[in-house]
């Protein structure tokens, strides 16, 4: 049974605001190849100095990579940081921002999804969060890893990622946006979509 200590709403009153306020802020990254199944294998590390984040370049205009199998960015990220792109290699692409046209793909990419979302909190994306956790799983299963992007990879992409750490990772909702939290800080998801990974959580509370 997952560790129900610390209620996820208390933690989305924390973690919030510091999302937002990180937006100026950027990560460096840790780059190490690996020849198994999964292909290049990327960690993000953060450098405390002097108790502060150093972060080389802004979240905003990069790629966050999550866990294997899985990263997030906004849509422009692709193009901002092909660097980061070549280095993951993904192999299926999630767009999540119902307001933005196709994605053209990067040259790896062989499997392609858009869920047709706004970024409001009246927006429900229960319907699409066990499918979209589900192709993110078996893409990794396959040996592949997934973008998940929207406009800017704060809010909707952030919900999709938080609630494949649930039902994947084995994380409660405190764990998974924290965990996000740490790869990506810009990430702030609307009180809409809190809700319903809340409420999502609580269908795996018990495994």
């Amino acid at each position: 049974m997952r560790d129900k200590s610390s209620g996820p709403s208390a933690l989305f009153k924390q973690y919030r605001p510091r999302a937002a306020a990180s937006m100026a802020g950027g990560i460096m990254m840790v780059v190490a190849r690996n020849n198994n199944a999964a292909g290049v294998q990327c960690d993000r590390l953060r450098v405390p100095v002097n108790g502060e984040i150093v972060l080389k370049k802004s979240d905003l205009w990069s790629v966050s990579y999550v866990c294997p199998g899985l990263a997030l960015c906004g849509a422009l990220s692709l193009y901002t940081d092909k660097e980061t792109v070549s280095l993951l290699q993904p192999t299926c692409l999630i767009n999540c921002a119902q307001e933005l046209p196709d994605t053209p793909l990067p040259e790896t990419v062989t499997k392609y999804h858009k869920v047709t979302v706004t970024d409001s909190p009246d927006t429900d994306l229960r319907p699409h969060m066990d499918r979209i956790a589900d192709l993110i799983h078996q893409e990794y299963l396959n040996g592949g890893l997934t973008i998940v992007h929207c406009a800017a990879g704060v809010s909707r992409s952030a919900a999709f990622c938080i609630a494949y750490l649930i039902k994947y990772r084995a994380m409660d909702m405190t764990n998974a946006y924290r965990h996000l939290a740490m790869c990506r800080p810009c990430i702030n998801p609307n009180q809409g979509f809190v809700g319903q990974l809340i409420e999502f959580e609580g269908k795996f509370a018990d495994d």
